[in-house]
């Protein structure tokens, strides 16, 4: 096992710090930093495409309530959430730890997301702050890294600067 520690940049994850070891180590380091780069990116832009690369044909995310999302129903539920958000005022993900295993790693992250979204008339809109930790599992294929598997590890969301408690 390899691990690397980083910090990112708002848009982009910007500099892995410690990922030392041997070329292959560093390599994977950043082509898994890059591939966060792109999804960011890609969210930050409503590139469903783009964000959908680096997502693996077995892709899960597991949430707090135990609940599965596939790979057909995180595009479907991106789509949908993107269609009520006009605008993504700064999104970053930071890398907090990879640690690699051969051909796979565990990548800890936390992320950080501001958008205006549209209210049900959609016309008004809020200002939504996420900020969500994650465990994330990744895989090398042929075409690279991608990420098999998802866990959210939990975080806040801020309506207009106050703290959102579902069913209030």
């Amino acid at each position: 096992m390899r691990l690397c520690n980083g910090i990112s940049g708002v848009l982009a994850v910007l500099l892995l710090i410690g990922c030392n070891g041997g070329a292959r180590e560093s390599t994977a380091c950043a082509q898994i930093e890059a591939a966060i780069g792109r999804s960011v990116e890609a969210t930050r832009t409503q590139d469903i495409d783009a964000y959908m690369a680096a997502i693996s044909e077995d892709f899960v995310i597991r949430d707090a309530s135990g609940a599965v999302i596939t790979r057909e129903q995180l595009r479907a539920n991106a789509l949908r959430d993107w269609s009520i958000i006009p605008k993504t005022l700064s999104i970053s993900v930071t890398i907090e730890s990879i640690a690699l295993y051969g051909e796979s790693a565990t990548v800890y992250t936390s992320q950080r997301w501001e958008r205006f979204m549209l209210q049900r008339d959609g016309k008004t809109t809020d200002t939504v702050l996420t900020t969500h930790k994650h465990k994330e599992t990744w895989r090398h294929t042929q075409g690279g890294w991608s990420v098999d598997e998802v866990e959210e590890l939990g975080g806040e969301v801020f309506v207009n600067g106050k703290r959102y408690q579902p069913g209030n």
